[in-house]
């Protein structure tokens, strides 16, 4: 038996292939921006840590895959990116969804010194070290709305020194293990304050002194991820790109005060929550 097909349904089957073979349209695709920080401060021995990188690409939690990575190589000073400087590392088209990692290809890491020395790594080509810098919360990409996320390099974990490390003359060598994390700018805050011990007077305030350098790490029970920033020359810290929600602070006992420590530390969206450390004086 011949079939006989009427030339406006040949039309609209045609029309139809067409469109599911095309690109998906554009209410189910949006964009990823993904920013580069590095907030966390290295030892005051360092001049700068450079890292040559590509490949980058983030996983889906919808199939727990990643996806097709960018083919622009980077070369950035990470020691340039402190505080809550970033820049710019990719801007991906994907479909809308959650997001909870980005992978990375590592092909080089350059460590120079104050008094000049370099320590140098290459990792093997075409694919180089991979590292993995995985959220706490997804990344939410939206239709139609462009998401901002931000890969934070804890530099401190990331780079340890070898020898003797009072004088940079000291130091033997480097061992290099970068560590980051992935936060949803749309749902993250600050944490600012001033770090000052008592003077030994407790109920007295305004004989107060002010710390310089002094570690303030927050982290949320349960979970390994922390964060350390440390106060610049006037007592102050800021941490930076902070996903919203509950965090425990602590900070170390030295040779002049005691630990301290505080719980419910409380992050909200796109604010700064203020939360001054007094230490004991010993």
């Amino acid at each position: 038996m011949q079939i006989r097909i009427r030339p406006c349904l040949l039309i609209l089957l045609l029309v139809t292939s067409m469109t599911g073979c095309g690109k998906p349209t554009s209410s189910v695709i949006s964009e990823l921006q993904l920013r580069l920080a590095a907030q966390t401060p290295i030892r005051q021995h360092v001049q700068s840590v450079v890292v040559n990188m590509s490949g980058t690409s983030v996983r889906s939690t919808a199939n727990s895959a990643f996806g097709t990575p960018g083919t622009l190589p980077h070369i950035i000073d990470l020691v340039e990116l402190g505080g809550s400087n970033t820049r710019i590392l990719e801007v991906l088209t994907l479909a809308e969804g959650r997001y909870d990692a980005v992978r990375l290809n590592i092909h080089e890491v350059t460590v120079t010194l104050l008094n000049g020395v370099q320590y140098n790594e290459v990792y093997p080509d075409p694919q180089g070290r991979e590292l993995i810098v995985e959220a706490n919360t997804p990344v939410v990409v939206e239709r139609g709305r462009k998401a901002d996320a931000v890969i934070d390099f804890d530099l401190m974990r990331s780079i340890a020194f070898e020898g003797d490390t009072d004088r940079v003359h000291d130091i033997t060598g480097i061992r290099i293990s970068p560590v980051g994390r992935l936060v949803d700018l749309a749902s993250s805050g600050q944490v600012s304050g001033s770090v000052k011990h008592d003077n030994g007077t407790p109920a007295v305030l305004r004989d107060d002194q002010p710390l310089s350098g002094y570690p303030v790490t927050f982290f949320q029970p349960g979970r390994t991820d922390s964060v350390t920033v440390y106060s610049d020359d006037a007592g102050r810290y800021s941490a930076h790109f902070m996903p919203a929600g509950s965090y425990a602070m602590f900070s170390p006992a030295t040779e002049e005060t005691e630990a301290w420590s505080a719980e419910n530390v409380v992050v909200t969206t796109a604010s700064t929550t203020c939360q001054d450390v007094t230490a004991r004086k010993r």
